[in-house]
């Protein structure tokens, strides 16, 4: 419980892991933050997060982010998508997850030239009732 002004308020502390603490994600997507580094969090209240697709990439998927996307390109660099794997970055969706719900989240591993560094996470499970039409 941490103090603001006067009130306290319940908010977990988010599990951390890296390289010397593995945590419950396989070590390929451990591996696509930088460092390897990420935190377990549940979420506390709804939260909309958003998906650059197009391609050989789908609407679905396990990897999102809670910045809303600016363009293809600022996507590919932010999120270091790699062209050769057919997400051409061109659409987006947006899904408003519930509270209680698991994530993982921290900044994208660069992949080669593309720098990441951008808000990623990780939703195992994603629900396309979710979807923000």
């Amino acid at each position: 419980a941490t103090l603001l002004e006067g009130a306290v308020v319940d908010a977990p502390v988010p599990l951390r892991y890296g390289p010397v603490t593995p945590g419950p994600l396989p070590q390929g997507v451990a591996n696509t933050f930088r460092g390897g580094t990420y935190a377990e969090t549940q979420l506390q209240r709804r939260t909309s997060l958003y998906r650059v697709y197009g391609g050989r990439s789908g609407k679905i998927g396990s990897f999102w982010t809670r910045t809303p996307p600016s363009g293809p390109l600022q996507s590919r660099i932010d999120l270091a998508l790699n062209p050769a794997w057919g997400n051409t970055a061109n659409q987006t969706v947006r899904i408003d997850v519930p509270a209680g719900t698991t994530v993982f989240e921290g900044a994208a591993a660069s992949q080669g030239w593309l720098i990441g560094g951008g808000n990623q996470v990780v939703v195992p499970r994603v629900d396309p009732n979710w979807i923000v039409p």
